[in-house]
């Protein structure tokens, strides 16, 4: 038969037992917390989805390694580990990144004429998402708030950023074109001119018909209206005819050329088409 004092040991045992048990369960979940949370923090990136070359679809947080030049994309593997897979730019199909939900009122915030107050956020955005889908975007915008507080310095290097990473938009996508103003305004001729080149040889044609606008503006710029028709507006106009985007903007520009060439018909028959194929364009509105 068990005496008092052993059965008031064995109790004592048992609630201390069950004590223990009860804070190992809890440190157990504490370490399986704090492990998940290092987990997700040393993930980082952004979160979205990768599809390689080969058809495979990898979603989670993704970052652009600006020095290495590929993609990394994390996602939390058992007992808080991190699995982390590298791909290198040609290897990648499409990339799917949800849109930063400050983007959109920034955007606004430009086309408003209120840039200013959106620059810190799209610097951010630029930043966040290098590579990304959202940095040509942001940067543009960017680009867009600093040129209409009148500093192409500022512009160019919000360009630039993105450009360090994606060489092909200095000369093609539609940051590409914001870019070349910039450069016009800050006097950059010679780095302006080697890109044009390049947009018209490599670019595409929406590209190639931009390119030849930036080249007349350039032109009007070194007063040479001629030049600025015969190697800039004039070829938009006949051999740039199905780019509808930038009809209205080269026959505005040509009828402004060939008034300083004092051509005044000429300048009317830009004019015509402009008012009556581009009517709501909004180079047809400043006639």
């Amino acid at each position: 038969m068990m005496k008092p004092t052993d059965l008031n040991e064995e109790i004592t045992m048992q609630t201390n037992c069950r004590s223990l048990c009860s804070r190992g369960l809890a440190l157990g979940l504490m370490l399986t917390l704090f492990l998940a949370g290092s987990a997700q923090a040393q993930m980082g990136g952004v979160s979205g989805a990768i599809t390689t070359t080969e058809g495979r679809r990898l979603a989670g947080q993704i970052r652009w390694l600006a020095v290495a030049r590929k993609y990394t994309i994390a996602t939390a593997g058992a007992g808080g580990s991190v699995v982390e897979t590298e791909i290198l730019p040609d290897k990648v199909a499409k990339i799917e990144v949800p849109e930063p939900r400050e983007l959109a009122p920034a955007l606004k915030a430009v086309r408003d004429g209120k840039g200013a107050a959106a620059i810190p956020v799209l610097e951010k955005i630029a930043r966040d998402y290098a590579m990304l889908q959202w940095d040509e975007p942001a940067a543009n915008a960017l680009a867009g708030a600093h040129m209409q507080n009148n500093d192409a310095a500022a512009a160019i290097k919000a360009c630039e950023a993105v450009i360090a990473a994606n060489p092909e938009a200095a000369y093609q996508g539609g940051m590409a074109i914001l870019y070349w103003q910039a450069l016009l305004k800050d006097g950059r001729t010679a780095k302006l001119t080697d890109l044009l080149d390049e947009a018209i040889k490599k670019g595409g044609r929406e590209a190639s018909a931009y390119a030849l606008i930036l080249r007349g503006d350039m032109l009007m710029e070194k007063k040479q209206p001629r030049d600025a028709l015969k190697d800039g507006y004039l070829r938009v106009v006949v051999l740039y005819e199905n780019v509808r985007s930038a009809q209205p903007e080269a026959l505005y520009k040509a009828a402004k050329a060939f008034e300083a060439l004092q051509q005044n018909p000429n300048a009317e028959k830009m004019r015509t088409l402009l008012r009556t194929k581009y009517a709501a364009s909004e180079f047809a509105k400043k006639l």
